[in-house]
């Protein structure tokens, strides 16, 4: 008991100090700079650990399918080293899911993400965290020194520990489609396979009947390079920078940057046609590195439809500066 209440305070300890020594090390890559900018403006926490949600986040799910690996082996081969050996999993387990529970919340409270979405994989992350404690204190009660003392509470344990796997795989499932986009598993199965899901899911098809398709050059060409290229960062269930692009209304809307995305006819006024001609190196470029990039022959049909009109086949097509400058060219053609 000793022995694990020490590691419990050490991996704790472990933790804290990392925080602290990654802070210290990105202040002094740029001399101080960063320190100095910390003290003077304050530092967003939840903008700064919510990215390492990613990181950890694998961590419980490979401990805890150890766990049930061990319990499967000690079923057929029970022994008091295989008992240490799951108290010591379960609760670094507990340790890292509560962690990573943590930082996805701070991640979520990052925005950019659909609300739903994000409550349902919060509480289910968190109550993963929640669960595994709870696993760790059973079995620290269903077994002493190795060996069994409550029959009860060792099933108790065993139904949680069937439970919880549920529970984390239902999580990890709802964090792929935020990270991915709904159809990630789906995309390249059989048709067949994807018009059993769509009716599971109540959708009756590949895509939503209710989605804004447009006509024309978009529907044609434009939108399919939508759809494959930006739709997982600017879908329905994740908005990066606020901005959204599978609805007509939320392509020509104005996301974090407040810059227009799509002036028609204006190329060179567009913010979409910046970012998607900027280096991949750039912080801005989209998309971005390490997602699918568009090709030469996308990027020059994206721009030449915005200088087409960037007609969707929608009656209202452009934004609200283009039609505010036509009006504008009406009125001094009356004075002239």
């Amino acid at each position: 008991m000793m022995m694990k209440q020490n590691l419990q305070k050490i991996l704790s300890l472990g933790v804290m100090v990392w925080c602290v020594t990654l802070v210290f090390a990105i202040g002094a890559e740029d001399g101080g700079e960063t320190a100095k900018k910390v003290t003077e403006e304050g530092l967003d926490w939840f903008a700064f650990l919510g990215p390492f949600h990613t990181v950890t986040l694998h961590l419980p799910i490979g401990m805890l399918a150890f766990i049930v690996v061990l319990e499967m082996y000690a079923w057929f081969n029970p022994a008091k080293d295989v008992r240490k050996v799951v108290s010591l999993a379960l609760w670094f387990g507990a340790l890292t899911a509560i962690t990573a529970a943590a930082l996805g919340y701070a991640l979520g409270e990052g925005g950019g993400y659909e609300g739903n979405a994000v409550w349902w994989h919060r509480w289910t992350g968190i109550g993963v965290g929640v669960v595994t404690f709870i696993l760790a204190v059973l079995h620290s009660f269903a077994f002493r020194r190795g060996e069994l003392r409550r029959i009860g509470v060792r099933k108790v344990y065993l139904v949680l520990l069937v439970a919880n796997m549920g529970l984390l795989a239902y999580s990890g499932h709802l964090g792929g489609n935020l990270t991915h986009g709904s159809e990630y598993l789906w995309a390249d199965a059989p048709e067949w396979i994807q018009d059993v899901v769509h009716k599971i899911e109540g959708k009756g098809g590949k895509a939503d009947p209710d989605a804004e398709k447009g006509e024309g050059v978009y529907a044609e060409v434009i939108q399919p390079i939508f759809e494959e290229k930006c739709y997982q960062c600017h879908g329905e269930e994740k908005q990066k920078g606020d901005y959204r692009m599978d609805t007509i209304k939320g392509l020509f809307t104005a996301g974090e940057s407040e810059l227009e995305p799509i002036v028609a006819g204006r190329v060179m006024e567009s913010f979409l046609a910046e970012t998607i001609t900027l280096p991949v190196e750039d912080d801005l470029a989209m998309p971005p590195e390490g997602k699918t990039l568009l090709t030469p022959e996308e990027t020059l049909s994206i721009l030449r439809w915005i200088w087409n009109g960037a007609k969707t086949g929608e009656k209202k097509k452009t934004s609200a500066k283009d039609g505010a400058d036509k009006e504008k060219e009406k009125t001094e053609e009356k004075e002239a």
